[in-house]
């Protein structure tokens, strides 16, 4: 029989109660042991998911007075990276929320302490337990579009706060570092990287439009891939309460239509450029619900993923990867010139 893991979480704001808490209280196999958060009404939340849960004020106390399996560190991202290589050197694998760090220098810290630990990290990337997502990744590597050459990624909603999230630490440009462009669209470059490969230069604008915030609202990013075959649009948002929410991608043998709020479909069928020969396109739905999975499986599939001593392949590197693209948006944003895409050392 397979040892029962003690679980931590790091912070206990709305993704912790949401998605890690009750996911590690529901999971086979796994005992929720700890939490911590500097607030005082965040521990009392907490202990309202986790039957007979262990709170803690500080991390570092946390980490002293229990011993961990695994640790979810869900705090604002500033702190991503302090929190999660605390985590490793306490021996414990890591579930690091996105983005997982908010520079260059600490993903290559993170990466030398998973190295040194020996344990696994993997970047909450949770739009890639989507089922539709997944369908994506299968539907290409069984060429069913031919060699993919253009993405588009829209994700966009109203904005964390208020609503969603505790507090409006996400507005903050000390504890968020970046907007909407780091938030939603974190999530929006890996799926980029997922499904067509290595991005190597970016032109962005992020700019805020609407909101009175310190970070941006909003953002739209170009990007060239390493290959020189493809190109990539993004765009993310924390001002729109409707419209296209998704990912479409074209390739030379039809697309690939991601909805968020209906199906995932595929057209397949050609054309000549000079169109002497006519298209004869055919669409059909691939899943009537693609957005099934995502947190509500998240825990479980990491439990099961680092009990064979997997990372998915979304460790640090892919984590990396994804943050790489952010801040030479950024950069590209604040010089109004394409940047090239740092490679994670």
């Amino acid at each position: 029989m397979a040892k029962t893991w003690k679980a931590g979480v790091i912070a206990c704001g709305s993704i912790a109660q949401a998605m890690h808490l009750p996911g590690y209280e529901r999971c086979p196999g796994v005992e929720l042991v700890g939490a911590c958060d500097r607030e005082p009404r965040r521990l009392a939340e907490a202990r309202k998911i986790g039957a007979g849960l262990k709170t803690y004020n500080d991390y570092r106390k946390m980490l002293a007075a229990e011993q961990f399996d695994v640790i979810s560190v869900c705090s604002p991202n500033k702190f991503h990276a302090e929190h999660a290589i605390a985590a490793l050197e306490h021996g414990a694998h890591v579930l690091l929320e996105k983005p997982p760090a908010v520079s260059m220098k600490e993903i290559a810290a993170i990466k030398a302490a998973v190295k040194r630990s020996g344990r696994k990290l993997i970047v909450g990337f949770s739009h890639r337990f989507m089922r539709g997502n997944q369908r994506i990744q299968e539907l290409l590597r069984e060429g069913a579009i031919g060699e993919p050459y253009m993405i588009r990624v829209r994700f966009a909603h109203r904005g964390p706060y208020p609503g969603w999230a505790k507090s409006d630490w996400f507005y903050s440009p000390v504890l968020a570092i970046g907007g909407a462009l780091l938030d939603m669209g974190i999530h929006a470059i890996d799926q980029a990287l997922w499904h067509l490969g290595p991005v190597k230069r970016v032109q962005s604008i992020a700019r805020t439009l609407r909101k009175d915030i310190r970070v941006d609202d909003n953002a739209v990013l170009l990007l060239e891939y390493a290959n020189g075959r493809a190109l990539g649009y993004i765009e993310v948002g924390w001002t729109c309460p409707s419209g296209f929410s998704g990912i479409e991608i074209m390739g030379d043998k039809g697309s690939i239509v991601h909805n968020y709020t209906s199906a995932l479909t595929i057209t397949t069928g050609r054309c000549t450029p000079d169109m002497k020969t006519r298209p004869r396109m055919k669409t059909r739905v691939a899943d009537k619900d693609p957005t099934r999975g995502g947190w509500k499986i998240e825990i479980a599939e990491v439990i099961k993923a680092l009990r064979t001593n997997s990372d998915r392949g979304m460790g640090i590197d892919a984590g990396g990867a994804a943050v790489a693209v952010a801040l030479a948006a950024y950069e590209s944003s604040r010089t109004g010139k394409a940047v090239e895409v740092a490679r994670a050392r």
